[in-house]
């Protein structure tokens, strides 16, 4: 009989992400439990109680959360976590009994997680791997199998440069006193899509935003190579040297290859969105 939890722990399970997903667990049929600190700061009894224990708290905490539930587990039982780094966190799971699957749900808290990409780390997933899936893909998710150390090298570009880049972008503007509303005035759509973007990031917890940069060991050589690049691109620009400009130019455009076509229609899509609705917005 293949393998199905009845009843999935959360612990943390009162935040934003562990209430999204407590209601999908529920919607596939299982009994959630959750637990905070502050209900049992040993989570003895849900962990004793559940099939499937999902650790879904602060980056900062996960690590001792997963050493402090770890001996209290079963070897009939998954173990999971939801942080956005999974090098140490998966390897602090293999450390329990438990069947261990390390997940990174790639978006923020949202009512809709249909098209959603999730990262599965199935690093000793038993019999549990089939159902785990399953279960994203019942609620539209699209699960990414990876490996810890892949995961992590893929986010310092994903999460740690991205971030990095519009946050050293708004300092710059911070910095420069740029009159802002003076700046989005003369922007076009496309480069609305881009402030909007950067309004999006510089929006969130930095609280949140400063665990993803700080303790994903990958970023810093992610960064210090966007650093190297962007001091060689300068030097270029300084010299006014059309031909070495010319040319990383079309080193870094040639790179991307075909995926450019493929961007610049779906880069259209976004600009004629924004278009239509600077539109409406300056009717009302």
């Amino acid at each position: 009989m293949a393998w199905a939890p009845k009843t999935v722990g959360l612990i943390g399970g009162g935040g934003r992400m562990g209430t999204v997903f407590a209601k999908l667990f529920a919607a596939s049929g299982c009994t959630v439990r959750s637990a905070g600190p502050g209900d049992d700061p040993t989570y003895g009894g849900l962990v004793t109680a559940c099939d499937m224990v999902v650790v879904t708290v602060p980056i900062v905490e996960t690590l001792g959360v997963i050493r402090r539930i770890a001996p209290r587990l079963r070897a009939d039982q998954l173990l999971c976590d939801f942080t956005s780094i999974k090098r140490e966190p998966v390897a602090a799971m293999l450390e329990s009994p438990a069947w261990v699957i390390g997940l990174h749900p790639l978006f923020g808290p949202m009512p809709n997680v249909a098209g959603q990409n999730v990262v599965v780390c199935p690093e000793r997933p038993g019999p549990c791997r089939a159902w785990v899936e399953g279960f994203l893909t019942q609620h539209r998710m699209n699960p990414v199998e990876m490996t810890p150390q892949g995961h992590d090298e893929a986010m310092a570009f994903i999460q740690g440069l991205t971030h990095f880049l519009n946050i050293t972008f708004a300092r710059t503007l911070q910095t420069r006193q740029v009159d802002l509303e003076a700046l989005l005035r003369v922007c076009s759509p496309v480069y609305q899509v881009f402030f909007a973007v950067l309004s999006r990031i510089l929006s969130g917890d930095a609280r949140l935003y400063g665990q993803i940069q700080l303790l994903n060991r990958e970023n810093v050589p992610v960064l210090r190579a966007f650093l190297d690049n962007g001091q060689a691109l300068l030097n270029t620009v300084e010299a006014r040297d059309w031909d070495g400009f010319y040319e990383v130019f079309q080193q870094a455009a040639d790179y991307l290859g075909d995926f450019k076509t493929v961007a610049r229609d779906e880069s259209n899509f976004l600009i004629d969105q924004m278009r239509t609705y600077l539109e409406r917005k300056g009717r009302d």
